[in-house]
């Protein structure tokens, strides 16, 4: 058992372990698979884990998707496996673990299902705890299992996906994560999304967070998709918080900010007459236009604030509007 054991090394680097049975949660256009293929390939490219013993199962895409995800794939030395070719099934894929766990060939290799709910029913209790029996004994004769799953269509208390299906993959796992997009910034062109991987269950020393980016734009072929992908650092991390806690408030606030916007160019710049006509156009209580006001007032338009003030006689203050930069 000893000579059996792996070192605690990456199959993906701060997110699954070799050795360990890791399942990634995510909403449907979330970027799963495009992070696990970058997060693979950053290994692969590294020299950490062998390229030909990784095989990647893509059950869940278009005939198109599939030929460039192959093309990259041969490209980096790792298999993909496209069920509907070649006589291949993703039903045969828990046939496959049992055999290369009884037979001593499991150890190293790096089995990645895209996604889980093409090989087992994870509605059904029963299904998924005879897959998660399976997944055990390749687990515990060296293999790496990394699953691709979807969240449901609810948050929890945080805001966060909850994984689809019953308890028993979760329970069976060694490691998982739910992956949440941040923000998709940008117009119908070029769009900068931001997802949040986040730990719910671990056996190792993987990342409780981690935070990635990518860039989509029209008419860019996967490759380019692929080499947009960046990991992002702390100081990032919290910037993009930031901004998109500031996002979420400018929404909810659109409609008196617009009513504000108004009145200002109309030329009501005193704070009382401009909270009055602004509850007015806005059809808003005085105290929800108040804060909008103060919560926007500011220089720095990058920063959300809207319009500037300065005091005048008798402290009264003059309101202008913030200019956005060049």
């Amino acid at each position: 058992m000893k000579k059996q054991m792996l070192a605690d090394v990456f199959a993906m680097e701060g997110i699954a372990i070799l050795g360990q049975w890791t399942t990634l949660y995510a909403a449907p256009n979330t970027g799963k698979t495009l992070l696990a293929l970058w997060l693979l390939e950053e290994q692969i490219s590294a020299g950490i884990i062998d390229g030909g013993k990784v095989y990647y199962v893509n059950a869940d895409d278009t005939y198109r998707g599939a030929v460039h995800k192959i093309e990259l794939a041969e490209k980096w030395g790792m298999h993909m496996l496209v069920p509907g070719h070649n006589d291949f099934k993703a039903s045969l894929i828990p046939a496959i673990m049992e055999k290369l766990a009884n037979a001593g060939e499991a150890r190293g290799v790096v089995l990645v299902l895209d996604t889980l709910k093409k090989f087992t029913d994870l509605m059904d209790k029963t299904a998924a705890t005879a897959f998660g029996v399976t997944a055990r004994e390749f687990i515990a004769a060296g293999g790496t299992l990394i699953c691709l799953a979807h969240t449901n269509k609810h948050k929890d208390a945080d805001g966060k996906g909850i994984y689809s299906g019953t308890s028993d993959i979760v329970d069976d796992s060694d490691c998982m994560f739910v992956i949440d997009k941040l923000s998709a910034e940008g117009n119908d062109v070029s769009k900068a999304h931001t997802v949040e991987f986040t730990n719910k269950k671990a056996r190792g020393d993987v990342s409780s967070t981690a935070m990635y980016t990518y860039v989509k734009r029209t008419g860019e072929p996967y490759s380019a998709l692929l080499g947009s992908v960046k990991r992002i650092g702390n100081a990032e991390v919290d910037a993009i918080k930031k901004a998109t806690e500031r996002n979420v408030l400018l929404a909810q606030d659109e409609e008196i900010i617009r009513a504000i916007l108004s009145c200002i160019s109309k030329g009501v710049i005193t704070k009382s007459e401009l909270i009055k006509a602004a509850m007015a156009e806005a059809d808003a209580s005085k105290t929800r236009v108040k804060n909008v006001l103060e919560r926007w007032t500011g220089d720095k338009y990058q920063e959300g604030q809207r319009w500037a003030y300065k005091a005048g006689e008798h402290n009264k203050f003059s309101y202008s509007l913030t200019t956005p930069p060049l």
